[in-house]
């Protein structure tokens, strides 16, 4: 049930979700890339660019891929609280997220394993790199394994467990504004979703 909602209202908020399914499925999208917010564990804003994996609007989920070595898990593990951000310039559109974020890892997770299967050769040799992200080193080297055509080469059993070096992101969003430029009259507006059937827009100020 969408609660109080005009027909600008309606159709804004289906084509927000287009627009997400689209740039998760087109790596050409200016959606495919976004930037995703996190809190450090000193407290301090922390944002990267990420690559959107997966958008299903009936659960208002929205996923990224990660390292399980990389910062930002503990981070998550601390406050799961996020931001993402998305902006097409062409289409003068800007999209900001928030929500609940859990890290899904390890061999009896069903959602890393299941995602697991569907990673992209190029992609997993990305989680047997030698070293954990962010490692401070004193030159420049490259992180990939030296054996990386052999892990690309490798093929996925649906019996065998994704590396402990890869988790899933997923966030259940709970609130998405929109932001759409207008040479004549910017148009904003916020959708609430404390739940998935529960859904309430307000129009703001640009």
């Amino acid at each position: 049930m969408i609660a109080n909602m005009d027909a600008d209202a309606l159709e804004i908020y289906g084509r927000l979700w287009d627009l997400l399914e689209e740039g998760r499925s087109n790596r050409h999208h200016a959606f495919h890339t976004p930037v995703f917010a996190t809190r450090t564990l000193t407290g301090e804003p922390d944002m990267r660019t990420v690559v959107l994996r997966r958008v299903d609007r009936d659960e208002r989920l929205i996923c990224c891929h990660t390292d399980s070595r990389s910062p930002k898990v503990s981070e998550l593990r601390a406050c799961a609280r996020v931001g993402w951000l998305f902006y097409d310039q062409k289409a003068r559109v800007q999209i900001r997220a928030h929500g609940h974020c859990t890290v899904h890892s390890g061999p009896d997770d069903t959602i890393a394993f299941e995602t697991w299967r569907d990673v992209k050769p190029d992609s997993r040799v990305c989680y047997s790199a030698p070293y954990a992200p962010s490692v401070e080193v004193g030159s420049w080297e490259s992180n990939q394994p030296s054996d990386e055509e052999k892990v690309a080469a490798r093929s996925i059993s649906d019996s065998k467990p994704p590396p402990e070096s890869f988790s899933v992101l997923a966030t259940v969003l709970d609130s998405i504004e929109w932001l759409e430029l207008h040479h004549d009259g910017h148009r904003r507006i916020r959708f609430r979703m404390p739940d998935a059937t529960d859904i309430k827009s307000n129009w703001l100020t640009p």
